[in-house]
């Protein structure tokens, strides 16, 4: 009987460590909070997945001034004596006047209250984790979402909780639909 649970274990430690990787997206989902980003392009084509969009957000590139005071001279430690990668930052975000959410400060510490982001220093930009690094799109249709991106004209939702995000939608910015035409 010992016997039997020891290959139980063995089989369902797998299964479970390939279960639990989609749950924070999937609560990300459901609990999240909606917000706008501004984006950047990056590439518009996958030979295996078809047409996508690798994004790249305004607030990847934050200035040093928006890190909180306190925080400051912890940081500055943090990065002498362990690899920067290794330092988890939080980018508190509001809305600007168009909807569109803006990094305000940046913390060692997960804000009180508020939308925020988790993020590692990656070079010079902060990295906000792999779900809102490219978002899958109809065939044939990566090329203009870049070209608008390129023209400062694309925006993303994104659903915000706890700090992670996880990529909605992208659209044009004050794109004429269908149903606006007729």
């Amino acid at each position: 009987m010992k016997r039997f649970f020891k290959y139980l274990l063995a089989m369902l430690l797998p299964l479970t460590v390939l279960l639990v990787r989609p749950l924070t997206p999937a609560a990300v989902l459901m609990f999240g909070q909606e917000i706008s980003l501004s984006t950047v392009p990056v590439d518009p084509r996958d030979i295996f997945r078809g047409d996508y969009v690798t994004l790249r957000f305004a607030i990847e590139e934050v200035d040093a001034s928006l890190l909180n005071e306190l925080d400051k001279e912890t940081y500055s430690d943090r990065l002498h004596y362990l690899d920067a990668p290794s330092v988890l930052l939080f980018v508190t975000l509001t809305p600007d006047e168009e909807g569109i959410w803006q990094a305000s400060e940046i913390s060692l510490t997960p804000p009180e209250a508020g939308v925020y982001l988790r993020a590692r220093l990656n070079e010079s930009r902060l990295d906000y984790g792999d779900y809102l690094r490219s978002y899958y799109v109809k065939e044939n249709t990566g090329l203009v979402l870049e070209d608008a991106a390129r023209r400062g004209e694309l925006t993303a939702t994104a659903k915000v909780w706890r700090g992670r995000a996880v990529l909605t939608s992208v659209k044009v910015k004050n794109a004429v639909t269908e149903e606006q035409k007729h």
